[in-house]
């Protein structure tokens, strides 16, 4: 079904194409730990309409900027529970495990006694992000903070965006060249 509402809207083929893949990545994941086909899969949390629109709208917004590569920091997860359509669960999430070990992201935890990572959050990264590590010769020309509402223990809840260009000095194998204008 959300194949579906995403096939048939008016987004460019790029945000179709890149939305599906995101969702698949999901449904793999849950898949995989229900022992269900991906096709079989029932999205819970995923399957509302707010999730709907952060996937396809990042697909959106990274489409605006001209499709630029993505690079991401370590990605740190807290600790605790959380509570979710088949009950309680500790963080790092099933899902979010899943989804980030089959891209073969590496996960550290730390103090915060949260989710800091979703399984929707999870799933872009393994799409999106071609490398993981400590900013290195970015030279930032545009920079967005997203604030959430909760009150973390240990540190602030707070998604930051980095447009940029890299230096060619601190170029890598992952991070080689500035802005990409094609994914393929």
């Amino acid at each position: 079904a959300i194949q579906n509402l995403i096939l048939q809207s008016e987004l460019s083929d790029w945000v179709k194409q890149r939305s599906i893949s995101v969702f698949r990545r999901i449904a793999v994941a849950e898949g995989k730990i229900h022992g269900h086909p991906p096709e079989k899969v029932h999205f819970h949390e995923v399957g509302a309409i707010d999730s709907i629109v952060d996937i396809v709208g990042a697909c959106i917004a990274l489409e605006l900027l001209g499709r630029p590569r993505v690079l991401a920091g370590p990605v740190v997860e807290g600790t605790g529970f959380v509570n979710c359509a088949h009950g309680r669960f500790p963080v790092p999430t099933a899902a979010t495990l899943e989804i980030l070990g089959a891209r073969g992201v590496a996960v550290t935890q730390c103090e915060e006694p949260h989710e800091l990572v979703t399984p929707t959050g999870a799933a872009l990264l393994a799409e999106f992000a071609e490398g993981f590590g400590l900013m290195q010769g970015l030279v930032a020309s545009k920079i967005g903070y997203g604030l959430g509402t909760r009150e973390n223990k240990t540190r602030p809840n707070v998604l930051r965006a980095v447009l940029g260009d890299m230096l060619a000095s601190a170029r890598s194998p992952i991070a080689d060249g500035g802005r990409a204008q094609d994914w393929e």
